[in-house]
């Protein structure tokens, strides 16, 4: 009895370790490749690290750690460049990855912000020369902006899942701030690209008083302060006599109050008639 019991826990704990690695894709970041003209030498791993580091939080993919993926570049000989795209998924495959990302910088600069250059201009000729600096609590004095092109690729069968240019624009207080910022806004949007690559999609489990309990958390990316879409299915799509689908029509939104690992608790934005077992999808 105590084999048969210990086996079926073994099973048990096999198929969950199987679902959550379905869930969740494991990827690959290759470092980035400059080819913005910028001369400032550390562009590209500055991007790299802040799409490292939005992939983390977001917590719908498993990354490769980075310490494994150098040690694999220095072994296919790979150092201080770029990866040659026609090998990235070559070497994703060796880190043991689903998709692999591969992309260039291919814009990047930093100019004075207009904004808090007119203050300045203004304080100069009105005689006062201190308003720049009171007006720099609430102005930076700098504007970065970057852009880079990327792919991700599907290591089993090489398709390209999506491609795109992302950009982002970001002031900051010093030269270094405003470039930081522009790439963590960048990587912010890059997320936005890819979650038609693994969207999110939950269903309402349970509705009390002003909570509403849906049935994926944290682990799927969820995070406290995101607005959600619900959307009811009405009635079947029949094509050829056969059901392929349902017809949707959307209730409203609710926001995320408070994210756990395998569920999340949301409180409606309104007046919402939610109903359990509506579809819960990202806005």
């Amino acid at each position: 009895m105590f084999r048969k019991i210990f086996a079926i826990m073994c099973a048990l704990m096999i198929l969950c370790s199987l679902n959550y690695a379905a869930a969740k894709k494991i990827v690959a970041v290759m470092p980035l490749e400059n080819v913005s003209g910028y001369d400032e030498e550390k562009v590209a791993e500055i991007m790299t690290e802040q799409l490292t580091a939005a992939i983390y939080s977001a917590g719908t993919y498993t990354l490769v750690e980075r310490a494994q993926l150098g040690a694999i570049l220095r072994e296919q000989g790979f150092q201080n460049i770029a990866v040659d795209p026609s090998r990235a998924v070559e070497l994703g495959k060796l880190s043991g990855a689903d998709y692999t990302l591969v992309g260039k910088v291919t814009t990047a600069f930093i100019e004075p912000n207009p904004t808090a250059t007119t203050i300045a201009t203004i304080g100069s000729v009105l005689g006062l020369g201190g308003i720049a600096d009171t007006a720099g609590g609430f102005v930076h004095k700098y504007k970065g902006r970057i852009g880079f092109e990327y792919r991700l690729v599907d290591n089993t069968t090489g398709e390209i899942l999506t491609a795109k240019l992302v950009e982002g624009n970001k002031s900051g207080s010093s030269v270094a701030a405003a470039f930081n910022n522009a790439c963590k806004d960048a990587a912010e949007n890059f997320l936005k690209d890819i979650d038609s690559v693994n969207p999110f999609r939950a269903r309402v489990a349970e509705i009390s008083g002003g909570d509403i309990y849906i049935d994926r958390g944290s682990d799927s990316g969820l995070r406290r302060g995101e607005t959600l879409i619900v959307v009811r299915e009405t009635s079947p799509i029949i094509v050829n006599e056969k059901v392929v689908g349902m017809k949707q029509s959307e209730v409203g939104k609710i926001k995320v109050v408070e994210a756990y690992s395998d569920y999340a608790i949301c409180r409606a934005e309104g007046t919402l008639s939610v109903h359990r077992g509506d579809i819960v999808k990202r806005s």
